[in-house]
């Protein structure tokens, strides 16, 4: 993962605004609502993605609506030998929504999404039975509150960024 940080003034925070709350909306939208000039957003917009600072345009999808109404965040620790096996099995994983690496006594934190809880349970089973943990959590999700959100408002900009 890069790790340069990347300079940026106003007009870049207000584009990375608006792609934040909607990555499909028109750059003539865009342009009339920041007052930037299309060429300009356009511009930036391809020097965001070679750089790295944009990864992915994405749709948050309702997967409620598709009959996978269980989500789950778990926790996972493993055996120092077998971190490598757990995070190859967790990447490869199509319930595996986001995973992450984390500390305080957990190697990974993933979101996982099934249609229901025995999924859930029946995933973590041939989980275990591939990899020796040292302890899992599970906390099931019951109400999404906020998704993606940050740096999404161009009104609290200046509450996002540091001076």
């Amino acid at each position: 993962m890069n790790r340069t940080k990347i300079n940026y003034d106003g007009k870049d925070l207000l584009i990375i605004s608006h792609l934040r709350a909607d990555s499909r909306s028109k750059l003539t939208s865009m342009s009339r609502d920041t007052r930037i000039p299309v060429s300009t957003i356009f511009d930036k917009i391809r020097l965001f993605k070679s750089s790295g600072l944009i990864r992915k345009n994405t749709s948050i999808v309702s997967f409620e609506r598709f009959g996978y109404a269980t989500k789950a965040m778990v926790f996972l620790s493993a055996l120092k030998e077998e971190r490598a096996k757990l995070s190859e099995l967790l990447q490869s994983s199509p319930s595996v929504n986001s995973l992450f690496r984390i500390n305080s006594g957990w190697d990974f934190v993933a979101e996982v999404i099934f249609p229901g809880f025995r999924e859930i349970e029946d995933f973590l089973e041939k989980v275990e039975e591939k990899v020796m943990l040292k302890d899992k959590k599970v906390f099931y999700v019951v109400e999404e509150l906020k998704r993606e959100e940050f740096m999404a408002n161009p009104k609290y900009l200046a509450m996002t960024t540091r001076q």
